[in-house]
């Protein structure tokens, strides 16, 4: 299967700006998991949802983001292992790479309480696609 890139639009809101008048660092997060959400949906769609745990988030910030700009989130896989998967998502604003994200998943067994394995047929489809040129530019 090939996973899917996504791109979410996201509506800058009111709490999300900070006292310098700019996007807070800490709102980055609910923008990730906006197009997290976005990319398991597409997924859902074509062949259920997988369960899955957050085990770590980095996020480099590179230009702020105002209450006017028009704002995205870019979310594909990277790479995929046995049972972590890690997701790049880029933020943008106004067509401006605004911030970059690295978040690695966890695949997780609700019942056992333990990590599982990402399905098999996922693996082979993850490589170079065009968000990665995206993330680039």
């Amino acid at each position: 299967m090939q996973l899917p890139s996504v791109k979410t639009d996201i509506q800058v809101r009111y709490s999300d700006i900070d006292a310098y008048e700019h996007v807070s660092n800490s709102i980055y997060l609910q923008y990730f998991d906006s197009g997290r959400l976005d990319f398991f949906s597409e997924i859902e769609r074509i062949e259920g949802m997988p369960t899955f745990v957050v085990a770590s988030i980095h996020i480099d910030y590179l230009i702020e983001v105002s209450p006017n700009d028009t704002v995205w989130v870019e979310t594909w896989c990277e790479s995929i292992g046995k049972k972590s998967l890690r997701v790049n998502q880029n933020v943008y604003a106004n067509g401006e790479c605004a911030a970059k994200g690295i978040v690695t998943l966890v695949g997780f067994d609700k019942v056992k309480r333990e990590a599982k394995n990402w399905p098999e047929h996922w693996r082979p489809s993850v490589g170079f696609s065009e968000a990665n040129k995206l993330a680039e530019d």
